[in-house]
């Protein structure tokens, strides 16, 4: 007799449809780094968190990635970042709404996606004890 349960199969299927959510996120995201960088850029070019983390730009796929990722975050939350004057207020509420809209459904996708990963690792964890 097999010990696969059916929650294990319910649980290992929503793992899947995680894991292939986050490497299609992972592929736009690089596809956004390569053809959409220099415009995201030059739309923040005076916001001191982004042109801090510039560095990403030299460590290749992964660094265009990242900085996707950043320029995203800092697009969704950027209420704590100005305040500080870390972020122009003037810069990001300039960005075109289509691109930033595109950004912050990402960005939330992927902290969907990061939550929706641990709570099934969770509910796994409950399941084998």
């Amino acid at each position: 007799m097999s010990n696969v349960t059916t929650a294990d199969l319910v649980l290992a299927s929503l793992g899947g449809i995680t894991f292939l959510g986050m490497f299609t996120m992972i592929g736009i995201y690089l596809y956004w780094g390569y053809t959409r960088m220099d415009e995201m850029l030059g739309y923040v070019k005076n916001c001191q968190m982004i042109t801090g983390n510039r560095f990403y730009l030299h460590m290749g796929a992964w660094g265009r990635m990242m900085m996707v990722g950043v320029v995203a975050g800092y697009l969704a939350c950027p209420g704590f970042f100005i305040r500080r004057g870390l972020l122009d207020a003037d810069e990001i509420n300039s960005f075109p709404q289509p691109l930033k809209r595109r950004l912050i459904i990402s960005h939330w996708i992927m902290g969907g996606l990061l939550v929706s990963l641990g709570l099934e690792y969770i509910a796994m964890t409950i399941i084998r004890s």
